[in-house]
């Protein structure tokens, strides 16, 4: 994820625990207002209680690796082939 999703995260944590007894919607107006979509605040703000502000390592999918063999493969299928 990228420094600034993670930045974003983070402030949304920051501001939602410094004012909670002003609710979730308090806090979603302030980001609202700064043109952050609803959606994304009131996602983060549902993971705010079990998970970190940071993405974790190797939470992503498996890179899926390509043997020297399937590679020569599949450019023998798709050379010069417009029937596929």
């Amino acid at each position: 994820m990228a420094p600034k999703e993670d930045d974003l995260r983070s402030r949304v944590y920051k501001l939602y625990s410094d004012h909670q007894e002003s609710g979730k919607q308090f806090t979603a107006k302030q980001f609202m207002d700064e043109g952050v979509s609803k959606s994304t605040i009131y996602d983060i703000l549902k993971r705010e209680d079990n998970l970190p502000a940071e993405r974790q390592s190797g939470s992503g999918r498996i890179a899926k690796i390509f043997t020297p063999k399937k590679v020569e493969q599949l450019k023998k299928d798709f050379d010069h082939k417009d029937g596929i």
